[in-house]
């Protein structure tokens, strides 16, 4: 696995933005925190994250606006399996790492690979969805 998006399919598909600004921006720290927790190794730089969630006016996502792009952000990975994780650790550098395609600087890296070994019988990864706002 590489972290070149021209052969990694994961990582190209990581880094085409989504077609709302605010289902983007809760995307790319869905996937950050993801990769932090599941990747062996990496870990979320909070402060970067913090800064990255400022720059993109994060905050300022409320109401109704923030459950659509909740919604949109939550349906990229729907079918969000072992494989599509282990090519996105092979990627974490590539798109988050300190000069990061997606985000800069908002995790530090790790090796490269899944924290958890593959389950042929339950290959899928459950990621919680995002809060919703009333």
């Amino acid at each position: 696995m590489t972290n070149d998006p021209a052969t990694n399919y994961y990582v190209a598909e990581a880094m085409k933005p989504l077609a709302n600004p605010d289902a983007q921006t809760l995307r790319v720290v869905k996937l950050a925190d993801a990769l932090g927790k599941l990747c062996s190794g990496a870990s979320l730089n909070k402060k970067a994250l913090y800064s990255y969630m400022t720059e993109t006016g994060f905050a300022d996502i409320k109401g109704k606006a923030y459950n659509e792009a909740a919604f949109l952000a939550d349906t990229t990975f729907r079918y969000f399996d072992y494989r599509a994780l282990a090519h996105l650790c092979a990627g974490s550098a590539y798109l988050f790492g300190p000069k990061g395609q997606l985000a800069p600087g908002l995790l530090k890296t790790g090796k490269g690979k899944p924290k958890a070994s593959y389950d042929p019988d339950n290959p899928f990864v459950p990621l919680p969805p995002l809060a919703r706002k009333s």
